[in-house]
């Protein structure tokens, strides 16, 4: 059983596991025997479900932004082991709160867009339906990623479009989504507010991969408003050297822009 959840998890992280297989993930992390060697995927896995039964109190994203936007850079607890995979993942618990209110907003103001014109892109109603927020623990990370890449077929961007976006590269669950949502939205860097959404999402993303790509991004849009976002990874410990390394390398790459 256990070789099969590894099996599984394994391509749960390449995006190609089925509505079944992700439920019998979340089904094995609940209970109280996980081998230890897996206890690092179990936090993400317990969130969703706990999520399910909860709602984001009132004027919570709110508070969110005033955190992710103040100028004090926070301090930095260094915690190891079983601790850090638990706080990562109540993180996420609280970042996916978050991300369901704004999910929210976004719907509304969609709505509003279709009794204005009386009508809205398939792709578009496609995309709302797979990435909508109470609709995850019904679709695959695969069906998931399939509809983030329908935003390549859009004919018009606008600001619903790619709030969409960045609410499924700050909440989904599953770190491939996240990626092809960063990867969409590069292409809409443009577009107002998708550079401050980048910004912001390097203070709530967890995983390496997606921690480096956003650096690169932001080094590469010449983004002056991320230099604090990289200053707390290289201060944070229990970040990895990889990204503290780059997160540097990037610094020294703005400061180098900054004089030229």
């Amino acid at each position: 059983m256990k070789q099969g959840i590894e099996d599984i998890l394994e391509r749960y992280y390449q995006g190609e596991t089925t509505l079944a297989e992700e439920k019998q993930l979340r089904q094995f992390f609940q209970n109280d025997d996980i081998p230890e060697h897996l206890m690092s995927h179990s936090a993400q896995f317990r969130y969703f479900s706990q999520e399910q039964s909860q709602l984001p109190s009132s004027g919570f994203s709110e508070k969110l932004a005033v955190v992710l936007n103040r100028d004090k850079a926070p301090k930095v607890i260094t915690l190891s082991g079983w601790i850090i995979r638990i706080a990562a993942g109540f993180a996420l618990l609280i970042i996916g709160f978050a991300g369901g209110t704004f999910y929210n907003n976004i719907k509304a103001g969609l709505q509003n867009e279709i009794a204005e014109s009386g009508t809205e892109p398939m792709s578009v109603l496609h995309m709302r339906k797979v990435l909508a927020f109470e609709q995850i623990p019904q679709t695959s990370a695969s069906e998931r990623i399939e509809a983030v890449n329908q935003s390549y077929d859009l004919a018009r961007v606008d600001q619903d479009i790619t709030g969409l976006l960045a609410n499924v590269l700050n909440f989904d669950v599953n770190v491939n989504v996240r990626l092809a949502a960063l990867q969409a939205l590069l292409r809409f860097e443009n577009e107002p507010g998708v550079r401050q959404t980048l910004i912001q999402s390097l203070s709530i993303q967890t995983d390496p991969n997606l921690q480096i790509r956003l650096i690169e991004a932001l080094v590469a849009m010449k983004e002056k408003r991320a230099v604090e976002p990289m200053q707390q990874l290289v201060r944070n410990q229990d970040v990895m050297e990889v990204v503290r390394l780059k997160a540097t390398e990037g610094l020294n790459s703005l400061d180098q822009q900054q004089k030229t």
